[in-house]
């Protein structure tokens, strides 16, 4: 097609005709070549804003190209955003990010122009102007919650009767969720009970483990009985204080903490498991002594015998839920099958795990700690003098007098016996026949003590 045949008049067109569509085609060259001015301007434009738009900071280098564009609607960028800028008022994002400002328009270039679709709205800042949207190069740290912030959830396991009366428990601490085992009940007749009265407290330590294994606590308390017992770690002798002022933030941290510092019976070596493996010496009135080396290697396959074992006694300790998981689920019904099919007496069965508890929870064989250190870690006593610190717990035989803690008990004469199968023979088995008793035993009505089935299970 020619240019003189377009812009030729043919004979029968009117001279108006044909000037129109010049100046038609000639508005539409001049409108493409507005657009295209404008779309080289809003390239600038969204270059420089981009990074402020997409929440990139400005100077920051990204390889995100996708960034650059979202959200924006080609010839609707420069005005609008600068516009929206200026009526927010903000020095914070003027000052700190660059806008290109276009070459003045004609009037009649300006009316030539779509109407801009409106663009989203940028989010200002309340913050006092800066000169730079850069990070802060020391950031606060969150604050870590204080000690005690978080609630420690917490149980008592109690190894009882069917006689027992446990009201101590719900009116002394009753901030703590209690499970009394009634060992001598079958199945079925009591909330807790165990198996098969056997081994002690043992059976129901390891019940417990067993039914809790999957929705353990953060710490477990592990006691006899009686409120008021020999071996309670206080000069009252009482359960109730050893369970109010114990220190559950150490327990968390140690895994396994015993309920007693006093080194009396037990520390600083209670058996020598290697050396009679080794000689195997006929040592009849230390019956554990004897036994514990073998069984230990079927408790703990594949473990290490120990040289030395030492821990003070007896068999009352607080555990961690992180400890009792050291070792899987398996573990435990294996040591309470070996509890169940074994062919030892009670005493000698639950007084081999008397000296494995701590072992079973991931501490040293020799767990000995230094006394006036352990009852400042454990109970929060850290101010005791040496005359507190000797009369924190004073031995008064396995029997404490009658109708303790009143009247005021009468001073005792009986010397504290010598642990450990170097210094002497073995301390009487709890509950066996070769235990010491008074002329004429009488016992609190917290002292538990039942016979059944020829074992002597008690957990006083």
């Amino acid at each position: 097609m020619s240019w003189s045949r377009i812009f030729s008049r043919p004979p029968h067109e009117s001279g108006s005709t044909g000037s129109s569509r010049v100046f038609i085609y000639l508005g539409l060259a001049a409108f493409s070549l507005l657009l295209a001015y404008q779309l080289v301007l809003n390239h600038d434009t969204v270059g420089a804003i981009a990074p402020w738009r997409s929440g990139l900071l400005a100077g920051t280098p990204t390889d995100d190209k996708k960034h650059a564009t979202d959200g924006w609607a080609g010839s609707a960028m420069n005005g609008t955003l600068q516009e929206a800028v200026e009526q927010a008022g903000s020095s914070s994002i003027t000052d700190s990010v660059p806008f290109p400002t276009p070459a003045p328009e004609s009037e009649s270039e300006s009316e030539s122009e779509s109407v801009p679709a409106p663009a989203p709205e940028p989010v200002i800042s309340s913050s006092p102007p800066s000169s730079s949207l850069k990070p802060n190069p020391n950031p606060k740290p969150k604050p870590k919650p204080e000690i005690g912030s978080i609630p420690i959830t917490k149980e008592l396991v109690v190894a009882a009767m069917s006689y027992s009366n446990m009201s101590w428990v719900e009116d002394n601490v009753p901030d703590w969720k209690s499970n009394i085992y009634r060992a001598d009940m079958p199945p079925g007749e009591a909330q807790f009970t165990v198996p098969e009265n056997r081994g002690n407290e043992a059976m129901v330590y390891l019940t417990y483990l067993i039914d809790r294994y999957d929705s353990l606590p953060d710490v477990i308390v592990l006691v006899h009985g009686g409120r008021y017992q020999w071996h309670n770690d206080n000069p009252l002798y009482d359960s109730v204080v050893s369970i109010k002022d114990l220190q559950l933030h150490y327990v968390q941290k140690a895994g396994y903490v015993n309920l007693r510092c006093t080194w009396a019976i037990g520390c600083p070596a209670e058996l020598e498991p290697a050396r009679y493996f080794r000689e195997r010496p006929d040592d009849r009135d230390h019956p554990t002594a004897m036994e514990f080396p073998d069984q230990f290697q079927i408790l703990f396959p594949g473990e290490e015998l120990p040289e030395v074992i030492g821990v003070p006694c007896c068999s009352q300790f607080a555990v961690s839920k992180e400890a009792v998981r050291r070792r899987s689920k398996g573990d435990y019904i294996r040591m309470q099958r070996w509890l169940l099919e074994s062919p030892l007496d009670a005493a000698t069965s639950g007084r081999i795990l008397e000296y494995a508890w701590h072992i079973m929870f991931g501490q040293v064989p020799q767990l000995c700690l230094d006394a006036r250190e352990c009852y400042c870690n454990t109970y929060g006593y850290c101010d005791l003098d040496d005359d507190s610190l000797a009369n924190q717990w004073v031995w008064r035989g396995m029997v404490l007098p009658p109708s303790w803690p009143n009247p005021e008990p009468e001073p005792v004469s009986e010397p504290v016996p010598e642990p450990g199968p170097e210094s002497g023979p073995e301390q009487p088995e709890i509950g066996s026949e070769s235990e010491p008793k008074p002329e004429e035993p009488v016992q609190p009505p917290e002292v538990e003590d039942v016979s059944q089935n020829g074992n002597a299970d008690h957990y006083q």
